[in-house]
């Protein structure tokens, strides 16, 4: 029969166990999907996703039409003299037939530059058929587009750290709250003891007062536990985009995790191969390393394809005699600028060294973030081993001194006092248990090992 029963305690403490981490692993997910500042991060992912597209998309040949209509007057005229070449010719013909057959009255002809009125209507196509910088402006673009969604990573790693710990912190003040309320009711039967031996002059009215005074005490260690609850739930909801004062779901007691020490090298190792930051730098580093091939290619000459198809004329009209077709090859080389285009690229240049060096930095920075949190959690979990032990032996110290106090061999001030120290020790075994989840939370998040969907 008892060991049906230690069979059948474990059992429940395990269901538990899990029915709390689903509560816990479900925030999680609907944190991760209407958290707003992850909303945010996401547009950018999509802002820098479309602008990858539009690299790729100068590739392709452009497709646009052109059309002008304009009206002139006045400006320089071309003169063809007319009259001042055939008018003599004429004259001389004129006189060797004896007869007047050739025009002797022929006017000089003056042609403007701009006609009066004409138009130009066109489709043209360009092709890029070598340009550099296209293919150096996609693979920015790719890779920053790489580094966005890193970024994003990062920030959604962050939330779920903030999530759990935000949990933990309200499951935290919750039972501190529970607690107190259960002490207030010893504290009242004491109050309603005192008053009756004082009654009966069995003690002084010192006895109640202190009573009294005790009770007063934690009533506003309770205000003072309802307000960081009520905090502690509305900041929780902001993080999963709830409202703010909206339910949670507490399943049971959450019991500590197992206390087993990790490898602090291997920590480490996984921290340095998963954590985003890492992906995030390095695709900024190798979009900086393409920006330099892409200021590098100003040196370089660039050829498109042009092909004009169009109609044009003094008169607005499409017809046969008035379209026209021309295809070209347009080749365009800045051969020199001022030496801006060097500037541009030691400006590159000593960008990716700035990343590469920041690089660095964050290698020794994330090692030394596994190595706090580690020990932090180390120390959490002795906490948590040392808190048991104090609430045993208070509650075992109180237990006696509350049988002395019942049979009057103890003062009211010795039971007050055990009374406290039993309180105090719950407490603190509560918060030792929840810093333990908020340390172990921080280690999953300094090594990566939470499992984000991608």
């Amino acid at each position: 029969m008892y060991k049906k029963l230690v069979f059948g305690f474990l059992i429940f403490a395990i269901s538990a166990a899990h029915a709390n981490e689903n509560i816990l692993e479900k925030y999680v997910r609907i944190g991760l999907k209407s958290n707003l500042v992850l909303r945010q991060k996401d547009f950018s992912v999509q802002q820098s996703l479309q602008a990858l597209k539009a690299a790729r998309g100068m590739f392709l040949p452009s497709l646009s039409i052109e059309a002008r209509y304009s009206r002139a007057g006045g400006g320089r005229t071309f003169e063809i003299p007319v009259g001042d070449l055939f008018n003599p010719l004429h004259a001389t013909l004129n006189q060797l037939i004896q007869q007047q057959r050739f025009p002797t009255d022929l006017q000089n002809v003056e042609i403007p530059f701009l006609r009066k009125e004409e138009h130009d209507t066109k489709i043209r196509v360009v092709q890029p058929v070598f340009q550099p910088g296209i293919y150096y402006n996609q693979q920015v673009k790719k890779h920053l587009a790489d580094a966005q969604r890193a970024e994003r990573d990062v920030f959604a790693r962050q939330l779920v750290g903030e999530i759990k710990k935000g949990y933990f912190t309200y499951l935290k003040t919750l039972q501190i709250e529970r607690l107190l309320d259960e002490t207030k009711k010893l504290l009242r039967e004491n109050l309603r003891v005192s008053e009756s031996l004082f009654k009966n002059q069995k003690v002084t009215e010192d006895a109640v007062l202190r009573a009294k005074v005790e009770l007063s005490e934690l009533e506003q260690q309770q205000a003072e536990a309802q307000k960081n609850r009520v905090l502690a739930a509305a900041y929780f909801n902001f993080l999963i985009n709830h409202p703010l004062d909206d339910s949670i779901e507490v399943a049971d007691e959450w019991e500590a995790a197992d206390q087993t020490s990790p490898d602090l090298a291997a920590a480490e190792n996984s921290a340095l191969k998963k954590r985003d930051e890492f992906a995030q730098l390095q695709q900024s580093i190798r979009a900086a390393k393409n920006g330099v091939s892409a200021k590098k290619t100003k040196y370089l000459p660039g050829v498109n394809a042009v092909f004009d198809y169009g109609f044009e004329g003094e008169k607005y009209r499409f017809s046969k005699n008035d379209d026209y077709w021309m295809a070209s090859l347009v080749l365009s080389w800045n051969l020199f600028n001022g030496f801006q285009d060097r500037a541009r690229v030691q400006q590159a240049k000593l960008a990716k060294k700035s990343l590469e060096a920041r690089q660095a930095e964050l290698k020794q920075q994330i090692a030394l973030q596994v190595r706090e949190v580690y020990h932090n959690m180390i120390v959490a979990g002795k906490n948590v081993l040392t808190a048991n032990e104090r609430v045993l032996s208070a509650r075992k110290s109180y237990r006696i001194v509350e049988r002395k106090y019942r049979e009057g061999m103890a003062a009211q001030i010795e039971f007050l006092d055990a009374r406290t120290t039993l309180t105090r020790s719950e407490i603190n075994r509560i918060v030792s248990k929840y810093d333990y989840q908020i340390a172990l939370t921080d280690f999953e998040r300094a090594t990566a090992a939470y499992p984000l969907e991608k």
